[in-house]
């Protein structure tokens, strides 16, 4: 009777996701389920967690922009546009500004509180969505106070005063000009030779601007020249491209933001089924217009890239790039690994400007790959699928470490909570992040920390948090002792305190509720090159497991479909282990599937061993 050895399958290591193919088909060190991990030097690692950086003020104020600021001396800023104002964080700091209120937005304003008595409102803090608290400051003193708003139109809204103050309810009347509504299309950037942040509303509301210090004004000088409204611009060779309306951009001229040419005014595809989405830099003095269903690159012309330009360039232009294929979210768009990434009908792709000869990238034919080949998000297309479609524009994306973030709206939630994660290093999709419920992650931003970039997100009501940097998700409401405010007792021990009494007024710092962060990691379906029933005896991983980690490990056979709970592994100590792992199953193929609840493991390797009997002449279920 022949003697029948053991088969060995497995992978010494990991470098990306496919989770669209069937999981015997994948290739080596490949695996069908990776949810928040990362894969460097082929090493699985649970990612870093989420730390929460911003407190006070900004904390519950709804924002609806954000971009990243460079100051003078180098330092980078986070600028977030909230109701009627900016706000800044630093950091290196730590710090977040008081706020700059949007001119106009609240001054002069008035109510009539309940007994009829008419105040005039000095400044306000709006979030003028029904059930939002704000705060007055009034030229009554009795009057001011926080208000719950019951109620809103254009320039009114009904509020319910506090108990505090005279009950009832009344009418307040504001200037709703330079306010930013919850259905406004907000869009900011810098731009960086003139040093200005821009704000724009949407295109029926004017631009604000943000001189780096305390003013924030309109831009422009008279009727005829004023910065156009807009819902997207961009700073590009020291001019702006503004988006005007659904098909039209409009160019400034040269360092200036209140010189508009009615000739450097571009329309693209007019009256076409299409609609233009976003603008971004191309290569040379080129750029790219992204359409809903098409692609277009364009040029102001050589000339005008100096001061006192020519109204209009003879060598400007707009050329067709691509027909069958656009742009669905505008915040998608990054550029990255030498090309342009964005989110499109069929998934990600990446426009490179290199083609496929000599110079081709100066010539449309550069870029004819771009629409024959297949996205770049392929491999996980059965996640592209579960984005929400009907919130798609909120898509964001960030480049950094060699990495493509894409936030979007997974399954049925509305807000942004999971993040796609590319491996420019690997050349592969990495993970599918997680969050805890309620983390809405509508803005992503790369600053310096410590001259170091680091990779920053917005929620739209808890502010500025740290990416990839604690071993667990900080999120929720602020703790410490002990809530301000707080009554002081007297000084001298023995009248009305004891020492003991000392000790609760210290004041700690914030902290926050420490979320574990939940990780799954399945491996491709190990057949040993066979597609004979196998007799499954035992699995090892090569694992890193930190103090306090813990790792569980299960079996996923196929024919017969059966998962098994094979092993719980923690460690008291920080420790490198291999782990062994009885598995006793028969079938067609086995996966590995590991989880982690606490800490980050690591997981460098899995082997799985078998016995491949003779022919087969039963059917198997």
């Amino acid at each position: 009777m022949p003697i029948r050895e053991y088969a060995v399958d497995g992978d010494q290591g990991f470098i990306g996701l496919n989770s669209r193919d069937n999981p015997v088909n994948l290739g080596k060190n490949f695996v069908s389920k990776s949810v928040n991990f990362r894969m460097d030097r082929g090493v699985a690692t649970l990612r870093k967690g989420v730390n929460r950086l911003t407190t006070g003020a900004l904390v519950g104020e709804s924002i609806y922009g954000n971009c990243t600021y460079t100051q003078s001396n180098g330092s980078e800023l986070i600028i977030m546009a909230v109701a009627d104002g900016l706000y800044t964080y630093n950091p290196d700091t730590g710090g977040v500004s008081s706020k700059y209120l949007f001119p106009g937005a609240v001054s002069g304003a008035t109510y009539t509180s309940a007994d009829g008595i008419t105040v005039v409102v000095t400044k306000a803090a709006h979030g003028l969505i029904t059930g939002n608290q704000f705060h007055i400051n009034t030229s009554a003193t009795p009057y001011g106070g926080n208000f719950t708003i019951t109620a809103y139109t254009t320039n009114t809204f009904t509020y319910v005063l506090p108990t505090a103050v005279t009950p009832g309810s009344g009418t307040a009347t504001y200037n709703a000009t330079n306010i930013i509504w919850s259905t406004d299309e907000v869009d900011m950037y810098q731009a960086q030779g003139i040093g200005y942040v821009y704000v724009c509303r949407g295109f029926n509301k004017t631009v604000l601007r943000w001189d780096g210090a305390s003013t924030i004004s309109i831009p422009g000088v008279s009727s005829h020249n004023n910065y156009p409204n807009s819902r997207h611009a961009i700073y590009f060779n020291n001019r702006h491209l503004v988006q005007t309306d659904g098909n039209t951009f409009q160019v400034s001229h040269y360092l200036s933001d209140a010189t508009w040419s009615a000739l450097d005014m571009f329309s693209v595809n007019d009256g076409a089924n299409d609609r233009l989405i976003a603008i971004t830099p191309w290569q040379l003095n080129e750029f790219v217009i992204f359409m809903r269903n098409s692609i277009f690159y364009a040029s102001v012309g050589v000339g005008a890239n100096a001061l006192g330009d020519a109204v209009t360039e003879p060598n400007s232009y707009v050329k067709s790039l691509a027909t069958d294929i656009g742009c669905i979210a505008r915040g998608s768009i990054v550029q990255a690994g030498g090309g342009i990434i964005f989110l499109s009908d069929n998934g990600v792709y990446i426009a490179n400007p290199g083609g496929v000869g000599a110079g081709a990238g100066n010539t449309p034919e550069g870029m004819r790959l771009l629409t024959a080949a297949e996205p770049l998000s392929a491999t996980i297309s059965d996640v592209i699928q579960r984005i929400n479609y009907n919130y798609v524009d909120k898509c964001i994306a960030a480049y950094w470490e060699n990495r493509y973030y894409l936030a979007v709206p997974l399954d049925s939630s509305t807000t942004n909570n999971s993040i796609l994660v590319y491996n420019f290093v690997n050349k592969a999709w990495e993970s599918v992040d997680t969050y805890v419920a309620g983390f809405d992650i509508q803005g992503l931003s790369v600053a310096k920390k410590g001259n170091r970039r680091r990779l920053f997100s917005i929620d739209r009501e808890q502010g500025v948090h740290l990416l990839e940097e604690l071993d667990y998700d900080e999120y929720g409401t602020a703790t410490g002792t002990p809530f301000l405010p707080l009554a002081v007792p007297p000084a001298t021990e023995g009248v009305g305190f004891t020492l003991g009494d000392v000790t609760a007024c210290l004041l700690s710092p914030a902290s926050y509720t420490p979320n574990q962060i939940l990780g799954e990691l399945i491996t491709r379906g190990f057949t040993f090159n066979t597609n004979r029933d196998k007799r499954f005896s035992s699995a090892q991983a090569d694992v890193y497991a930190p103090g306090g980690g813990v790792l569980y490990t299960q079996i996923l056979t196929t024919n017969p479909d059966v998962a098994s709970t094979a092993m719980r592994y923690g460690s008291a100590s920080d420790e490198d282990a291999t782990i062994r792992i009885p598995v006793r199953k028969t079938g067609y193929s086995a996966q590995v599937r590991f989880t982690t609840t606490n800490s980050r493991p690591s997981v460098r390797s899995v082997t799985l061993e078998a016995i491949i009997p003779g022919h087969m002449t039963q059917t198997r279920k």
